[in-house]
């Protein structure tokens, strides 16, 4: 026992210490951020001028905001690979580090934009039959089409094979696709359509992936701080989360290009280099015509970016230059370094002719395009920057210079040439290539550009060998020095640092083939505002919460009360902690998860302390009364957490972002309070012992609270019997007449949270809409502060990324006279616009359908558990019966009363949430009086079964009050001062509360005794 106890006092502090260290790259990460704060601060003047009133002030302000956020990032990245504190054990922990490994707010509490994009199957397909006219062929797959439509998440290649051989049972896809290049090898005329659609569905498959890694990259280089994007390899999607994005509509440009691969010739630095330094002296000539205050801005950080450039470059004669006055420094040395050997000062050889940091590479492009410094430089200079960052202490880019055809604008090569491109290791060099295969076409202009390249002269005659650039989306992705020339349509890409680099690369040349459209299929954009008003919100929650339940448990259960706190502290502790090593981003929800995992541990702690005073009162010592108190709480603890564990393993296999984020954290919550309720606070007890402390189980008031309680639950049967049918029989008849307000995440289109200056009534801003948006929208009241959301399904169905703009618009032009002040379209986007979402058709199918199996599941994996626990029919069929009941009634308030309440009742992925967690709760209830009555069955065999029941029923009664007063308290809670996103997820545990405790008490038992007595033939 002892070298238990000593495990079990290791391993708390093992993740004590984890969590602290863990924690603490947050706060140090804060630190350097108030840092950049009062930086920022320090060089704006936020007093606007005198008589600056209107739209004046606005821009105003809105151009201080815009001067403050760039002095604020510019700072951070000047210190972003410095140590945060000047200390010998923490040196390397540089702020990178820190902000990479801290604490990650979800969208709803910093703001930002969410994707989800699906590639457009149907085109993929013509494209991979190189747009076969076949009339067959393409009538098969706009059926598919249709099919997929009423069939949500049926795999569409399966479909289409389907409605195919419909059309014509003896036809063949071989027919198709045999002819094709690509399938050379893979696909002959013999070929079943089994087999054919097998070979198919690898390249559907490969140009998924593809997709995601070019959009992953794209996103790395837009700039946004901790994005996160990860594909769901089951239905091929791809979801993106971009925390603090500004502009939305840039980002549906860039995430909805089809990834364009192309060879072009290069020239060397060498033939450039008497260019570049006439560029420099023409940009410093004409820094004094182009000054301005953002130039002055930029030219403060860029002296630092030339020190911070020392790790990738030589910049002695850089560094040199920016000794001099601010005046006589090029703007363009500034920002771009120049490559160089720093033995003797010669241009370095290669394509690329200088290096910038990312936040600088837009400033190059300005200075560059100038008419003064583009006509320096010879007319077919196309210039590139990289794809991919080089190593150094902060993402840098090189610029290449790429060789035109004056006569043709388009590349001498593209990437529909290439027929494959697969990874191998080098032997030879040691490391990994990809080797690429091109069609006939591909062999002899690549055999052609490689033998120009390898006969490449200097202006003053001296041949080197001149690199080819393969560049993707505009970016440089590699630029291969060319040795000979090459036939055959082969080649090999050499010194991929990893396996995993050279199968990427592999992946995005193999895609010049494979013209992938992606579509937004989901879309939800939180303004920064709703975000902070979402933070107080929450932690008030939190606060309040974790307050009140600690002082109710010391209330009613004096000293064992402060050792359940203290394992609930430490609980909170451990899952917060968890949460940041996972990287899972705090959401609202995730902050539900965790106020429920406060009071799942606050039920596990009832339960014990409940049993230990049993013993108490039945004459036994503290210490014995302790042992037996635990030893008789295990059986009712685990099987109502593990219970719960299958709800929130069903929330994380069915559930989507948030809901998924919920589900996580409610099952890390399990595991933490078994450890901290069940282990952790039993070593208190100990420790108290042993110490002689003097430890009281409650008060006089509490310890005879229910004591001698003795009510005949089972005898009122029939009463209960008929309140629940009479209830299920009225939420079935209002669910089948009136229906759900569904959420716009259930019936798909697009939802708007806009914030007017003066209250404005939603009948008032429905009807101005109406004519517009083709049909009246739906529109309520959101939370306080002149909120309103407006949901439609106006364009729905458009794909063109113009498709908001227009919406947006369209409102704009009828509410902007609701305003006094009256904004600009630019500032109602921005700052009236608090969030959108849009969701098509398709994808709120997926929810809608995983939503109720979410549900059926859940209750079947509950039935599952309990069966094979207690080994007895009756048992389960009560439990599953009762489960039932509770989530259909609660359905059925939300259908009834929508429109009532004063607050909005949709039923949405969080409302799916909330049943679940109910059918949770309700079971944990359940089984620990099910637990109860088996003990006593086995107690009192002599008893009556009934007896037995309402025994146990009554036994437990203090611990099914406490527990569902200290939840009532959380959900309580997060109703009043979590805001308008949480409030129906807590109106539905409000009332599911009670629901859930009259049925484990009222339902569940009495048919489980009334399913025995039938089976045994009483």
């Amino acid at each position: 026992m002892q070298n238990l106890k000593g495990v079990i006092k290791t391993f708390a502090i093992i993740l004590v210490v984890i969590g602290v260290i863990q924690i603490s790259f947050t706060l140090l990460a804060r630190v350097v951020e108030k840092r950049a704060d009062r930086y920022a601060s320090s060089l704006v003047n936020r007093k606007a001028p005198a008589g600056l009133s209107g739209a004046a002030l606005i821009q105003y302000n809105d151009s201080v905001d815009q001067l403050y956020k760039t002095y604020r990032r510019n700072f951070l990245d000047s210190v972003a690979g410095k140590p945060v504190i000047d200390l010998p054990l923490i040196r390397s922990l540089d702020y990178r580090f820190c902000r990479d490994n801290s604490l990650k707010l979800g969208l709803d509490l910093k703001g930002g934009m969410s994707m989800v994009l699906e590639i457009n199957e149907d085109e993929l397909l013509r494209t991979l039959a190189q747009n076969n006219r076949s009339e067959l062929f393409n009538k098969a797959i706009e059926n598919a089409k249709k099919a997929q439509a009423k069939d949500v998440g049926s795999d569409f290649l399966t479909l289409f094979k389907r409605e195919f051989e419909a059309l014509d049972p003896n036809a063949k896809l071989a027919a198709i696709f045999a002819t094709v290049e690509a399938y050379s090898g893979k696909i002959n005329f013999n070929s079943t359509n089994d087999e054919v659609i097998a070979v198919v569905r690898q390249d559907m498959e490969a140009a998924v992936s593809n997709t995601f890694q070019v959009l992953k990259k794209r996103i790395d280089q837009f700039g946004v701080a901790s994005p996160n994007i990860s594909l769901q390899k089951s239905t091929g999607r791809i979801i993106l989360e971009l925390p603090g994005v500004e502009d939305p509509s840039r980002v549906r440009k860039l995430l909805q290009q089809t990834a364009q691969l192309e060879f072009w010739n290069t020239y060397d630095n060498r033939e450039l280099w008497d260019y570049l330094m006439k560029a420099y002296d023409a940009a410093k000539v004409l820094k004094a015509e182009q000054k301005s205050d953002t130039a002055k801005a930029g030219s403060t950080a860029s002296v630092d970016t030339l020190d911070l450039l020392a790790g990738l470059v030589d910049t002695t004669a850089a560094k040199k230059d920016t000794t001099k006055a601010s005046d006589e420094v090029s703007p363009l040395l500034q920002v771009l370094q120049p490559l160089y050997y720093r033995e003797n000062g010669l241009p370095a050889e290669g394509p690329a002719i200088g290096v910038a940091y990312g936040k600088d590479t837009a400033e190059v492009n300005r200075i560059m395009s100038m008419p003064a410094i583009r006509n320096i430089f010879p007319s077919n200079l196309r210039l590139m920057w990289s794809m991919n960052p080089a190593d150094g202490p902060q993402p840098a880019y090189y610029l290449y210079a790429i060789s035109t055809n004056p006569s043709s604008p388009e590349a001498p090569l593209t990437g529909s040439v290439v027929k494959d491109a697969y990874s191998e290791f080098d032997p030879v060099k040691g490391s990994f290539a990809v080797n690429l295969t091109m069609n006939n076409v591909g062999a002899a202009k690549w055999e052609a550009m490689t033998e120009e390249a390898v006969k490449a002269k200097l202006p003053n005659g001296t041949p080197f060998k001149r690199s080819i650039a393969i560049v993707l989306d505009g970016r440089v992705l590699s630029a291969p020095v060319v040795q000979e020339k090459i036939s055959g349509g082969r080649s090999s890409i050499s010194g991929q640092r990893s396996q995993e680099e050279a199968i990427d690369l592999a992946n995005v040349l193999k895609s010049g083939k494979l013209e992938a459209r992606t579509v937004v299929i989901e879309e939800q954009i939180v303004g920064p505002s709703l975000g902070e008003e979402s933070i107080r919100a929450g932690l008030i929650s939190l606060i309040a919460g974790f307050v009140l339940v600690f002082l109710f448990m010391v209330a009613y259960y004096s000293t064992s009360g402060l050792i359940a706190n203290a394992a609930m502290l430490l609980n909170v502790f451990i899952l917060v902690s968890a949460l940041i090593s996972f990287g899972a981003a705090f959401t609202l929800p995730a902050m539900a998860g965790i106020l429920l995992t406060l009071a799942m541990a606050v039920d596990a702690n009832v339960i014990i302390n409940e049993r230990i005073r049993e013993e108490v009162k039945r004459g036994k010592g503290l210490r014995l009364a302790v042992d037996e108190g635990y030893q008789h709480s295990y059986s009712a603890i685990i099987d109502g957490n593990l219970t719960t564990m299958v709800v929130s393993i069903v929330l994380m296999v069915f559930g989507l972002g948030p809901i998924y984020g919920f589900g996580f954290t409610l099952f890390a919550g399990i595991l933490t309070s078994l450890f901290t309720a069940v282990l952790v606070s039993r070593l208190i007890f100990d420790w108290a012992f042993d110490k002689g402390f003097h430890i009281a189980f409650g008060n006089k008031f509490t310890m005879n609270l229910f004591k001698g309680t003795n009510f005949d639950f089972y005898g009122k049967r029939k009463i209960t019997y008929l309140i629940s049918g009479i209830l299920v029989v009225i939420s079935i008849a209002s669910m089948i007449i009136f229906g759900f307000d569904l959420g716009v995440d259930f019936k798909g289109g697009r939802s708007y949270v806009i914030q007017f200056d003066k209250p404005v009534t939603t009948a008032q801003i429905a009807s101005m809409l109406e004519k517009d948006l083709e049909g009246a929208p739906q529109v309520k009241t959101y939370g306080s502060n002149n909120q309103i959301s407006i949901t439609t399904d106006y364009l729905i169905d458009a794909t063109g990324v113009n498709a908001d703009s227009i919406i947006e618009q369209k409102i704009y032009e009828r509410v902007k006279g609701l305003y006094d002040i009256t904004p600009s379209f630019d500032d109602f986007r921005a700052k009236n616009v608090k969030s959108s979402i849009k969701i098509e058709a398709a994808i709120a199918d997926d929810i809608r359908n995983s939503s109720w199996k979410a549900i059926l599941f859940g209750l079947l994996g509950v039935f599952i558990y309990i069966f094979i626990r207690f080994r007895k029919i009756e048992f389960a069929a009560g439990s599953i019966i009762a489960l039932a009941h509770d989530p259909i009634i609660v359905l059925g308030i939300f259908s009834l009363f929508k429109g009532i309440m004063p607050f909005s009742l949709e039923i949405d992925q969080n409302i799916i949430a909330a049943v679940l967690t109910l059918i949770g709760y309700s079971v944990n209830d359940t089984v620990v009086v099910f637990d109860r009555i088996r003990e006593y069955m086995k107690l009192y065999p002599a008893h009556s079964i009934e007896r037995n029941v309402n025994d146990s029923i009554n036994s437990t009664l203090s611990r099914t009050i406490m527990t569902v007063f200290t939840v009532m308290i959380v959900s309580v809670i997060m109703f009043l001062f979590a805001g308008a996103t949480l409030r129906g997820f807590s109106f539905a545990l409000i009332i599911g509360l009670i629901i859930g405790t009259y049925s484990s008490i009222f339902i569940a038992s009495p048919i489980m005794v009334d399913i025995a007595k039938r089976r045994a033939g009483n």
